[in-house]
């Protein structure tokens, strides 16, 4: 009988973070819930759990770079990805209604993501949280009457709460894409491999970006993403996150040796297989 995988996440169980776990490992998993992303890599890194599941970027709020920083520090390896449709709806105690709350709370994130829905319940105190299903929890935990927590259909099935209003979203095509992260001697998720993570440093030079760039291009290499962060240093440098799509690993290894060549720092943060969007 196979052990039963555990999985670092950020929040508590129906919280996005799971319903990303889930769709990646099955529902039968063993959960570490975790405050910060850093906790996540933590035990990740220490072997406290099997996996790492972290979000690292939202189609309305864009990259997490402190995450991918994160990544890179870790040494961690991105080894699988998920993306899935944030749906939010306000939860409360059986029996309670929209007009008997008093209070509403959730993630800052998810609180700005319903800013029209919450314009019509003004009257409403706004709380913010550290997790959209951990409002939910702090709910049911307290019997807290007269409170809503704004968060998804996993965290009302997860912690007995009743949807009082569903699909509060702001906007309907918001996804967040994350990713799996392990340890070197952890098991792939897969073996079929065509994505690729990686951030560099050009050299400080005219163009340098630029020539890398069609470089790239000329392998047949899809860049899907590039994103710059500011690299400390007097010369206001900038580093490079990356994400490409690749057919062989043929690819992948003339890359490394272009990397090796045009920049002057490069890290792989991981291959994997492109991962399925959901909802």
């Amino acid at each position: 009988m196979e052990k039963e995988l555990k999985i670092a996440i950020q929040g508590v169980r129906g919280s996005f973070h799971h319903e990303a776990s889930s769709y990646l490992f099955g529902k039968e998993i063993s959960l570490l819930e975790c405050i910060t992303f850093s906790d996540v890599t933590e035990s990740t890194i220490n072997g406290d759990s099997d996996y790492g599941v972290m979000a690292i970027e939202n189609s309305l709020a864009g990259c997490i770079i402190p995450n991918y920083n994160l990544l890179r520090q870790s040494g961690l390896e991105v080894c699988g990805e998920v993306g899935i449709r944030v749906k939010l709806n306000l939860l409360a105690l059986d029996g309670e209604s929209i007009e008997g709350l008093d209070e509403v709370h959730s993630h800052q994130m998810a609180l700005r993501q319903c800013g029209s829905f919450l314009s019509t319940i003004s009257d409403k105190r706004v709380v913010e949280a550290f997790d959209t299903a951990g409002s939910a929890r702090h709910i049911l935990e307290n019997n807290l009457k007269g409170v809503g927590a704004i968060a998804g259909n996993l965290a009302a099935s997860e912690h007995g709460l009743n949807v009082l209003a569903a699909g509060i979203e702001d906007h309907k095509l918001n996804y967040t894409r994350f990713l799996v992260l392990k340890r070197d001697d952890a098991k792939p998720l897969s073996e079929e491999l065509n994505k690729m993570s990686i951030y560099f440093q050009t050299k400080h030079s005219p163009g340098s970006l630029a020539q890398l760039l069609s470089v790239i291009s000329g392998l047949g290499l899809n860049l899907s993403k590039l994103q710059s962060h500011p690299v400390p240093s007097k010369n206001s440098d900038y580093g490079f996150f990356a994400t490409l799509d690749f057919e062989s690993i043929k690819q992948v290894e003339l890359l490394k040796a272009i990397l090796e060549e045009m920049t002057i720092h490069h890290q792989i943060l991981g291959t994997y297989k492109k991962g399925e969007t959901h909802g």
